[in-house]
C-alpha cells in the first residue's frame, strides 16, 4: 500500500470518507456495458440479462477491493468472484486485452466520479493522495486477469484427455485412442461418478439453463484440473459425468474434501460416488457408479457417498424377490401416513427419540407412542436391533422400487439418510 495515501478518519472529499465517495457498482457497469457491450456480438451469444450480471459482478469485486486498499488493507486479495467473471468472458471469445481494458477503465471512471465531488483545494489533495491506490490496484489485477484467461484456456482445450476419457467409459479402441492423442493411460483408476443438482445460482426467474449448466460444467472442470493436474480424464457436463483420476496419484481418503471443493465451484449441490477399476473394468464402474446416484437420488442424498456405504441399497435394487418381499413387510403402514413419515424421520436421526423429536416437532412421548404402534401393526419393533435392521431394510426397498421420480431437491431433511 502507498503511503501517500491519507487513513480513513482525516481522508474525506466534501466532508466524507474517500470510501464512501466510490461510485456504486451499478453506474460504472452501467457505462461498461455502454462501451464495451452494446453494439458488440456478444449479445448475441450470451443473454443481455447475464451479461449484466457478469459486468455487475466483476465491477463490484474490483470496487470492494479499491475500498478495502482505501482503508489501508495491504494485504487486500482479488477476490474469486472477479476471476470466475474473467473466466466466464473469456470463454465468451472476449480477447484478453478488452479485458484489461475493461479493469482499467472501470477504475478510471471510479476515480473520476470521486474528483468530481472534490470541493476544495483540500478535497482534491486528498483525491491524489488516493490516486496511486486506483494505479496500484490496476497492476495488481492485470495478473490475476492474465491467469484466470489462460486457466479458461486451458479448461476448454480438453478435447484430447476428453476423446480419451469417452473411449475409456464406452471400452471402445481403448489403446489406440490414447496413443493417437498422445496419452498416458494409468494401470488403474478411481472413477467418480457426478451427478449436479439444478442450478440455483441464477437469480433471473426464466434464466437461460443451457448457459447456466455450461458455466456449472466448466468451473467443475477447472477446479478437477486445480486439485488433480493434467492426468485427470474427464467426460463432463452440465449434468454431470465421470471424471477418471489414476489411482496412484490420489488418496481415496481425502474423496470428500475433493467433492467439497468440486460442490463450491460448481455452486450448486453435487451427488457423487467412486470406484476403484482397471482399465478394462472402467465401463463397468460407471455404470456401478450411475446406479449409485441413482439410489442417492431416491433417498434424497447429496454429497459423496462410497460404493461400500450404500452397498444393501445396491443390492435391494437388484433383480429377486428379495427386495420385493421386504417392501412388502411395511405395507401394513399404508393406511398411516403419520407413521411411516415418523418411521424415515426416524432412521434419518439414526433411531435416536430426541432427535426424531425434534426433527417433526413433537414430544418425545409421542414418538414412543408411534414407534410402539409401528410394532404393533407390522410385527417389527423398531426399538429392537433386529426388528430395526429389517424395517430399515424395508424401507430402503420401497423407496428404491417404489418411487419412479426424484424427490423435491428443496427438501431440507435427507429423510433416508440413516438408511
Amino acid at each position: 500500500m502507498t503511503d501517500s495515501v491519507l487513513p480513513t478518519r482525516i481522508a474525506t472529499v466534501a466532508g466524507r470518507p474517500v470510501t464512501e465517495c466510490l461510485p456504486a457498482a451499478s453506474v460504472i457497469s452501467g457505462r461498461v456495458m455502454s462501451r464495451f457491450v452494446v453494439g458488440s456480438d456478444l449479445p448475441g451469444r450470451i443473454p443481455l440479462a447475464v451479461l449484466r450480471r457478469d459486468v455487475t459482478a466483476m465491477v463490484t469485486a474490483c470496487l470492494d477491493l479499491l475500498a478495502r486498499l482505501l482503508r489501508g488493507d495491504a494485504a487486500a486479495e482479488p477476490s474469486a468472484g472477479l476471476a470466475a467473471g474473467v473466466m466466464e468472458w473469456a470463454h465468451a471469445g472476449v480477447p484478453v486485452d478488452t479485458l484489461h481494458r475493461v479493469v482499467r477503465e472501470s477504475l478510471g471512471m471510479a476515480f473520476e466520479h470521486c474528483a468530481a465531488q472534490a470541493e476544495t483545494d483540500r478535497d482534491r489533495a486528498v483525491v491524489a493522495a488516493a490516486a496511486p491506490s486506483f494505479v496500484e490496484l490496476s497492476l495488481r489485477l492485470a495478473p490475476v486477469i492474465s491467469r484466470a484467461y489462460l486457466n479458461e484456456v486451458r479448461v476448454t482445450s480438453g478435447d484430447v484427455t476428453d476423446a480419451v476419457a469417452d473411449a475409456l467409459v464406452t471400452g471402445t479402441a481403448v489403446a489406440a485412442t490414447a496413443r493417437a492423442r498422445g496419452v498416458r493411460l494409468a494401470a488403474s483408476y478411481l472413477v467418480f461418478v457426478l451427478d449436479l443438482a439444478p442450478r440455483e445460482e441464477e437469480a433471473d426467474p426464466h434464466p437461460d439453463r443451457r448457459i447456466a449448466a455450461d458455466r456449472t460444467a466448466r468451473r467443475v472442470r477447472a477446479e478437477v484440473l486445480r486439485a488433480c493436474g493434467d492426468r485427470v480424464l474427464m467426460r463432463l457436463d452440465g449434468d454431470g459425468g465421470v471424471l477418471l483420476v489414476a489411482r496412484d496419484q490420489f488418496d481415496p481418503a481425502g474423496a470428500e474434501e475433493f467433492v467439497d471443493r468440486l460442490t463450491a465451484a460448481a455452486r450448486t449441490r453435487i451427488r457423487a460416488t467412486f470406484v476403484h477399476a482397471d482399465v478394462e473394468g472402467v465401463p463397468e464402474a460407471v455404470e456401478r457408479g450411475k446406479a449409485v446416484l441413482e439410489i442417492m437420488r431416491r433417498l434424497r442424498l447429496v454429497g459423496l457417498q462410497r460404493f461400500e456405504e450404500l452397498s444393501l441399497e445396491y443390492q435391494l435394487t437388484r433383480p429377486g424377490t428379495a427386495a420385493r418381499h421386504l417392501a412388502a413387510l411395511l405395507d401394513p403402514l399404508d393406511a398411516h401416513p403419520v407413521l411411516l413419515d415418523t418411521l424415515a424421520a426416524h432412521l434419518a436421526s439414526r433411531a435416536t427419540r430426541l432427535s426424531t423429536a425434534r426433527a417433526l416437532h413433537v414430544h418425545p412421548n409421542t414418538i414412543d407412542y408411534r414407534l410402539n404402534r409401528i410394532a404393533e401393526i407390522t410385527g417389527l419393533d423398531p426399538l429392537r436391533a433386529d426388528g430395526l435392521w429389517r424395517i430399515r431394510s424395508a424401507l430402503v426397498a420401497r423407496r428404491i422400487g417404489v418411487e419412479p421420480r426424484e424427490p423435491d431437491e428443496d427438501t431440507d431433511t435427507p429423510t433416508a439418510a440413516a438408511c
